[in-house]
């Protein structure tokens, strides 16, 4: 059974990681030019975006019915700001301030004191 319960956990981590992800697409594709509206909407980017951040979804709603307790998914949705900072830097070579450092730790301090109580 507890196997079972990491492999859900590791599902949720993964679904945090892919909506962090689809973030990021979907912000590349509105810092572009589109010769249209409808291209502004209807582009590749938007519509993997989109279904990136769906397949997230329905993938933290699997793992929280196979074992994922609202408590620990909690915990693991918010570690997806540290994954929009780490690929902000290696898609638009956003620079990683102290500030963002600093909101980071208190989110992992966060996520450890939530663990701890």
């Amino acid at each position: 059974m507890q196997n079972s319960f990491n492999s859900w956990v590791f599902l949720f981590a993964l679904s945090a990681a892919i909506a962090a992800f689809s973030q990021v697409l979907l912000k590349k594709s509105a810092s572009e030019k589109h010769s249209s509206v409808l291209r502004e909407y209807l582009n590749v980017k938007v519509i993997v975006g989109y279904g990136l951040m769906f397949c997230g979804m329905l993938m933290g709603v699997v793992a929280y019915g196979k074992g994922v307790t609202v408590q620990g998914g909690s915990v693991m949705e918010a570690s997806g700001n540290v994954w929009i900072i780490v690929l902000s830097y290696l898609f638009f070579r956003e620079p990683i301030t102290k500030k963002k450092i600093i909101g980071n730790i208190m989110i992992i301090a966060g996520i450890l004191l939530f663990n701890l109580l």
